[in-house]
């Protein structure tokens, strides 16, 4: 045991024991800012024998504490938070000084009136210049009461959890800071791959969701009509995206979003609740943040990057999704120059189609429709004149016949006599737009009805140009039966590269089959068990394997792992 002599505030406190020292290199040792809370709160509840307890962090931009960390409280309590007055934590953040009550249920506003007979100690914890870096807030039911023991004990272990606390905030900084980095290089990946801008938005915003980890990210984009303009809602990303389906939309004029929009400023609200602007989404989720970062090129705006959720946005925030934004910007204006490009390349085709038709089919039948006419009265004048001109009749037919083949021809996607344009699609498509965009160029051509294809290439890295064309193939033979025969109304097309494993799955909803017992994905097809077993001996060439899971009525997925370090 220590037998030194600690001054706090003009008292005398007896120096902690040894397994106080253990517990502060314990909590010492941790970086990671959540655990840490857990283990300080955990370890603060032992040190006074309290049966339960909660620490929260200052939340400055809302003056209110919000609880991080709990031990054995009900889960709702996390994630609360409590402006001044309101419970135990409300209290301490209205006085600034510790507050010790032998019964909870004194208190206004209290969270948990099941513990209202507890006795309850609550302590700040000093942050940096004498302010407030969060609350200590811990009880125990009859006969147990707190003194000023505990209260001395709780306030020197506070002055050592908020060191603790402060070095893993800096540590969270860093690594946000990190990841932010990470997230903008990745999403400079993204706009380089030749998506359209609707598949551009969707992928970045779950990008933005997987490296950040904002619980709710949408990228609407700005659509116009005869009726005005308005936000077109969709590729959610987060708790929006296990639960919206559906696309909507949302006049410019309202909302957070549209301001963001309209003003081609970042909004910046730290509090919904108190912003007449904010307009729930169609299915309530809890939201008590929001950053619309505006989408502007010049005097363009193309649309916003709406992040919602509970934690307050800091300059940093505000930082990485302005580069974002700016990114997605240029990215959205090539996307739409492309297209724009792509559309008057088709007109000239069609143009040059037309005058082609005109100059060489049209005036071909123009002369057998002139010669035919002439053609029985030349019989009947002399019969060896109108055998001539029959003869020509039959030469100009054979002469538009020819030209007609050789504009259809020219109007095939691929000009390999004896083989379907679908058989071929996209092999030559991968070098040019990447594995993604030309899987869904074939998934439309082979089945432009089907209501539902998505893909998934957030996760993915690109490869070199041959091993992404032998990707495509496998990928391509599982696409083509899940559309031909599986009677799926949805495809998942999913790609990562995890630890130097490239994984692809494709997976439908369709009607499925027994694996064991039949070896084609449908009917009595054998030109079924041909596509699983090309595809298996695919993969296999690149040293993967090719898995295939499927049961009858549940759909199918097929699992194409490839370990890249043995790519030949």
């Amino acid at each position: 045991m220590s037998s030194g002599i600690l001054r706090i505030e003009g008292r005398d406190v007896p120096a902690m024991s040894e397994p106080f020292n253990s517990i502060l290199e314990e909590i010492a040792s941790e970086l990671e800012l959540r655990p840490l809370l857990t283990s300080i709160i955990t370890r603060a509840c032992e040190l006074l024998g309290a049966d339960g307890g909660s620490i929260g962090l200052y939340v400055p931009r809302r003056h209110t504490v919000q609880v991080e960390a709990i031990h054995q409280l009900p889960l709702t309590e996390l994630g609360m938070e409590f402006e001044p007055g309101e419970g135990l934590i409300g209290k301490v953040l209205a006085t600034g000084r510790p507050v010790i009550l032998d019964r909870y249920g004194e208190l206004q506003r209290i969270s948990l009136p099941e513990m209202r007979d507890y006795t309850v100690i609550g302590v700040p914890i000093p942050g940096p210049g004498g302010g407030l870096l969060g609350v200590f807030g811990i009880g125990a039911p009859p006969p147990r009461k707190f003194g000023a023991s505990d209260l001395d004990t709780l306030r020197l272990f506070a002055r050592h959890a908020a060191i603790a606390i402060q070095n893993a905030m800096r540590y969270e900084r860093e690594k946000r800071r990190t990841e932010r980095m990470t997230l903008i290089a990745h999403i400079a990946r993204v706009i380089t791959a030749g998506l359209d801008a609707n598949e551009l938005v969707a992928t970045a915003a779950q990008v933005i969701h997987e490296h950040l980890g904002y619980p709710n990210v949408v990228i609407p984009l700005l659509h116009r009509d005869e009726d005005g303009e308005y936000l077109m809602f969709d590729g959610h990303a987060g708790n929006y995206g296990d639960i919206m389906d559906l696309s909507h939309t949302m006049p410019v004029t309202k909302g957070v979003t549209g301001t963001a929009v309209l003003t081609r400023t970042p909004q910046i609200v730290n509090d919904v609740r108190k912003d007449p602007r904010y307009v729930p989404p169609p299915i309530p989720i809890n939201v008590r943040t929001e950053l619309a970062m505006p989408i502007v090129l010049g005097e363009e705006v193309f649309g916003c990057i709406n992040i919602e959720g509970l934690n307050p946005f800091d300059e940093d925030d505000v930082a990485s999704i302005q580069i974002i934004a700016d990114h997605l910007a240029v990215a959205i204006k090539n996307a739409s120059l492309s297209r724009e490009a792509r559309l008057a390349a088709v007109m000239r085709e069609r143009q040059r189609l037309a005058r082609d038709l005109h100059d060489a089919v049209s005036q071909a039948l123009s002369s057998i429709s002139l010669m035919s006419q002439s053609i029985v009265p030349a019989w009947r004048r002399d019969p060896a004149e109108g055998e001539r001109r029959a003869r020509r009749i039959e030469e100009l037919a054979r002469l538009a016949f020819a030209e007609m083949r050789a504009l259809l021809r020219e109007l095939r996607p691929d000009p390999s006599a004896g083989v379907s344009s679908v058989e071929n699609a996209g092999v030559g498509d991968v070098k040019k737009m990447g594995l993604a965009a030309a899987l869904q160029r074939f998934a439309f051509i082979l089945a432009p009805q089907t209501p539902s294809i998505r893909l998934d290439f957030a996760a993915y890295r690109s490869q070199s140009p041959s091993l992404e064309e032998r990707l495509y193939l496998i990928c391509r033979e599982a696409l083509s039966n899940a559309i031909r025969h599986s009677g799926a109304d949805k495809l998942d097309v999913s790609a990562a590269v995890n630890d130097d494993v490239l994984m692809l799955s494709i997976q439908d909803n369709g009607r499925g089959f027994d694996v064991a017992a039949r070896a084609e994905v449908t009917g009595d097809s054998p030109e079924q068990g041909i596509g699983l077993q090309t595809m298996s001996e695919r993969a296999a060439a690149l040293g993967g394997v090719c898995e295939v899971q499927s049961q009858s009525g549940r759909g199918t997925t097929v699992c194409i792992r490839i370990p890249l370090l043995a790519t030949p």
